[in-house]
């Protein structure tokens, strides 16, 4: 306690009076700060909402479901990378994912079930939208998409 008008205490008192109020090994977390732990609870949040949709798709058939997992494992390597590890961890999609993680590889079935995929959506689009110019851009996009596929490395096993 100060005083007016009195001495400050000692430069060793107060470096032990602050030494004893600071944690020993101050984490990751308590370092951060609070734009830091925003950004990391951001793209924790996006990671969430990509791997739920991606789960959901896996069952109902609307939208790609690997997307969706590898944007989440994206998500979750800026925000919670114990997360991302235990994605690529995964006993059913763990495999795939992280072949395409760590090689940029997709195998052969998941090439031809997602061009598959991509047909029936382009068909299922046409008998929807019929013969529009808006159905040619998204049978183009995805022909397209189906020829980038086909051009990745597929795993040595």
């Amino acid at each position: 306690m100060s005083y007016a008008g009195s001495p400050p205490p000692p430069l060793a008192l107060r470096s032990q009076v602050a030494s004893a109020h600071e944690p020993s090994a101050p984490s990751h977390q308590s370092t951060m700060d609070w734009g830091d732990k925003a950004l990391a609870r951001t793209w924790k949040t996006v990671g969430t909402l990509c791997f739920a949709i991606g789960i959901v798709n896996a069952f109902i058939p609307l939208l790609p479901t690997t997307v969706f997992l590898l944007l989440g494992i994206w998500a979750y390597g800026k925000g919670d990378p114990e997360m991302r590890d235990r994605m690529l961890a995964h006993p059913k999609f763990g495999p795939s994912l992280r072949r395409w993680v760590e090689h940029r590889q997709i195998s052969r079935a998941g090439k031809l079930g997602a061009c598959l995929g991509m047909a029936g959506s382009a068909a299922g689009t046409a008998l929807l939208i019929g013969n529009k110019p808006i159905m040619w851009a998204i049978v183009l996009g995805l022909t397209a998409l189906c020829a980038w596929l086909a051009t990745r490395d597929e795993p040595q096993d």
